[in-house]
């Protein structure tokens, strides 16, 4: 496979092939060769240093630090002025090893994406433009690790394991096995570095022991020789820190041990070991800063499922103080002073690259090196809210974007007027890293506390909360406004979009029980359970909705006294009438009045009369004005004395205007198209079998799909709706029951 390589090293000119140590090595230089450096004080970062959102550490120097973003590119960044170079590609974001090296500016890169299956490898200080390449082929080595200008390598022998450190010292290749190791080494590797200095781990027990278990030692590259051994035991899952006075592990003690542990153990003739039995951690991220330990488990912003599992902590060496470093962390890498570069995030400063360094107390201080942009808490990043849920058209469908999705997150619409509210409950699934939407489709419901409605015309509020789902942050709590706007709507006196049942009961008391669409339930017109709008309407021998004549926004109600007087109730827009208006008498001749259709297309209601001794049917078409509410009546046709019910029931049938549906007294209901001027077109037949009802009401759009539909009422109670399909040849779908009963003795207006 092609190495990624930056482009400046095109510039590197190789040299002589050299032979030294051992056995011959295949060996390419530089001007320059690389020699240990001597820990000196940090660059200071440039301000405004970024490194890329889901990147992690690698390794850290003196001038910069390697990192490897999502795509594994390796990255190395300069901290004098944040200019970053690609310096090779990695099979995976690999990190918590030295594999391409430890504390020092000197980045080992493979001839293999995986670099511990690699022939060859290149050591490049970053910081002066020097390269070695290594052909391990030579030797029979297979790569383990690097720190500094140090190669660790192993050849497998038959039945142990062979270190050896390979080096370029004046410009001589060394190759040397390494001293002080324990007789049939198996399963070495190289697990954490600091300068002059290599960590490394190998099997202690014989391979058929059941209790497997991997000690440890410290190599001094220098001389090729172990200088500290026996300070840590753990299995061979387990992550492990290096530095000057200490080393560190984090993992269970031998293998199928559930406890897992952090340990230490001084360097040198005095150890002292130390462990703390450790709870809910299970990754291998562990680092040393001064006399302190830090551990925590591999989480991002965008994992973890609780805030001490997500944390970043440090413990003293002896356990006595313990502390919370960063918010979370994701990859740790040693510096050459002794500090510790996280990737991670704090609330306060956000997503990033942290120095963690010995205050003036000697506990850890973070600073931000470099910021990926992003921040740590959940934010509102932007949204796509309409100003005006316009229901009448269709659902509310509302988004959020948040700059991460784990969360918990509850969304709250609230009517200003009455308080009622409507609450959404997410949980969203697709928590990839980064921004995020989270989105309602709202369709007009809301909840009273003790029943569903329709939600009311009007002003409103919503609010976002997004708890955490990881504990990191505090709660996102935003909040904003927006309207329910609606046209008028036949059978509509709640200013809620959704039809009315006007109910008189046998002692002359009305109700006013509000409908609800909702297609989850069963039946599908549900019913509130209803407001009361006050007795003595036994007084009037017919009730009328007729929509809205008189040009309030909800719909109004005319009624005829037994002395043939006709009365204006202009509804309120809650669910309650003003007080009625005569409009006039003589309207005792008429045996059938109906209203709610606008048939001649000038936006109200009319009123259809069919006069007693004639059959004429007569228009009376809504004026919109409360003090005249019908002007001069039109003849629209003669003959309609067959019919026993006549209705006015909107537009079910996809006309330009409302449509009227006549019953005979065979029980057939036929159809008659508004067309828009007043007049209807021919009659449709529908279908036969409609004599079973006792009342047929038109009650305007009940499912909110933008068509008039039916109700109609058995005498035994028992009402269906019929919805209105726009077909004219078909006008209306299959019955489905409504979720109310109408007594014999109750009328339904």
């Amino acid at each position: 496979m092609k190495r990624s390589v930056a482009p400046e090293s095109r510039r590197f000119r190789p040299l002589r092939r050299i032979l030294g140590g051992a056995v011959a090595l295949g060996l390419t230089m530089s001007t320059a060769a690389l020699v240990s450096p001597a820990a000196a004080a940090p660059a200071a970062p440039a301000p405004g240093v970024k490194i890329a959102p889901g990147s992690e550490i690698v390794s850290a120097g003196t001038t910069g630090f390697l990192s490897v973003d999502p795509k594994n590119t390796l990255r190395w960044t300069r901290y004098a002025d944040g200019v970053t170079t690609e310096v090779g590609q990695d099979s995976a974001q690999h990190t918590q090893s030295i594999t391409h090296g430890s504390a020092s500016d000197v980045v080992a890169i493979g001839d293999n994406t995986t670099i511990t299956a690699s022939h060859k490898i290149t050591l490049r200080d970053m910081a002066t433009g020097s390269s070695t390449l290594f052909d391990l082929d030579k030797g029979g080595y297979s790569y383990v690790g690097a720190v500094g200008p140090w190669v660790i390598v192993v050849k497998y022998l038959k039945g142990h394991d062979e270190a050896h450190v390979l080096g370029v010292v004046n410009g001589e290749l060394t190759d040397r096995k390494v001293e002080g190791m324990p007789d049939n080494v198996r399963n070495f590797a190289a697990v954490a570095g600091t300068p002059g200095s290599a960590l490394v781990r190998f099997a202690g027990m014989p391979e058929s022991s059941p209790y497997q278990s991997n000690e440890y030692a410290v190599i001094d590259l220098a001389a090729a020789k172990v200088t500290d051994t026996r300070g840590l035991r753990t299995d061979d899952w387990a992550g492990a820190a290096l530095s000057p006075t200490h080393m560190a592990s984090l993992g269970s003690f031998q293998t199928g041990d559930d406890s897992v542990s952090v340990s230490t153990a001084q360097r040198g003739p005095e150890r002292k070991p130390w462990s703390m039995d450790l709870r809910g951690v299970y990754s291998q991220m562990v680092g040393l800063v001064g006399n302190w330990v830090l551990y925590g488990n591999e989480e991002t912003a965008y994992s973890g499922s609780d805030e001490w599992r997500s944390a970043f902590r440090a413990v003293t060496i002896g356990g006595s103080i313990e502390r919370k470093v960063l918010d979370h962390a994701s990859s740790v890498a040693p510096t050459p002073e002794g500090d510790l570069l996280a990737m991670g995030g704090s609330v306060d400063q956000g997503e990033g690259l942290y120095r963690v360094s010995a205050g003036a107390d000697g506990a850890p201080v973070t600073k931000l090196v470099a910021s990926t942009g992003e921040p740590t808490k959940i934010t509102l990043v932007g949204s796509d809210l309409p100003a005006a849920a316009q229901l009448d058209r269709g659902n509310w469908r509302a988004r959020w974007q948040l700059s991460r999705v784990n969360a918990r997150v509850v969304i709250t619409l609230r009517h200003t007027a009455t308080g009622n509210e409507r609450t959404f409950e997410l949980f969203p699934e697709d928590k990839k890293p980064g921004p995020g939407w989270v989105e309602i489709d709202w369709d007009g419901l809301i909840s009273t506390g003790t029943s569903t409605v329709s939600a009311p015309n009007g002003d409103y509020t919503w609010k976002i909360t997004a708890k955490p789902d990881n504990g990191v942050g505090p709660d996102l709590n935003a909040n904003g406004t927006f309207s329910v706007r609606r046209a008028a709507a036949a059978h509509d006196y709640t200013d809620n979009g959704s039809p009315d049942l006007l109910v008189r009961g046998e002692g002359g008391v009305m109700l006013n029980k509000d409908t609800y669409h909702d297609p989850q339930k069963k039946p599908e017109l549900q019913v509130d359970y209803g407001t009361y709008v006050g007795p003595g309407w036994n007084i009037y021998d017919r009730i009328v909705a007729v929509g809205d004549v008189a040009g309030a926004p909800a719909g109004d109600v005319v009624a005829t006294d037994r002395d043939g007087v006709m009365w204006l109730y202009l509804g309120k827009g809650d669910g309650t009438f003003a007080d009625r208006l005569r409009l006039g008498a003589g309207w005792n001749g008429f045996d059938e009045i109906t209203g709610g259709s606008d048939l001649n297309g000038d936006g109200h209601g009319d009123l259809l009369a069919r006069e007693t001794a004639t059959g004429v049917l007569w228009l009376y078409p809504g004026t919109g004005n409360w003090r005249t509410p019908f002007g001069p009546r039109q003849k629209i046709a003669a003959g309609w004395n067959i019919y026993d019910r006549i209705t006015a029931v909107g537009d079910v049938a996809g006309a330009p205007a409302g449509d009227v549906v006549a019953r005979d007294r065979d029980g057939v209901l036929w159809l008659y198209l508004g067309i828009g001027n007043g007049k209807l077109d021919n009659r449709v037949k529908i279908s036969a079998g409609w004599g079973e009802y006792r009342q047929l009401v038109g009650i305007g759009d009940a499912n909110r799909d933008g068509r008039a539909d039916l109700i109609a009422t058995t005498p035994g109670g028992t009402s269906y709706i019929y919805h209105g399909t726009g077909d004219w040849r078909a006008p209306f779908a299959t019955r489905q029951q409504a979720g109310v009963d109408i007594p014999s003795y109750d009328t339904l207006v």
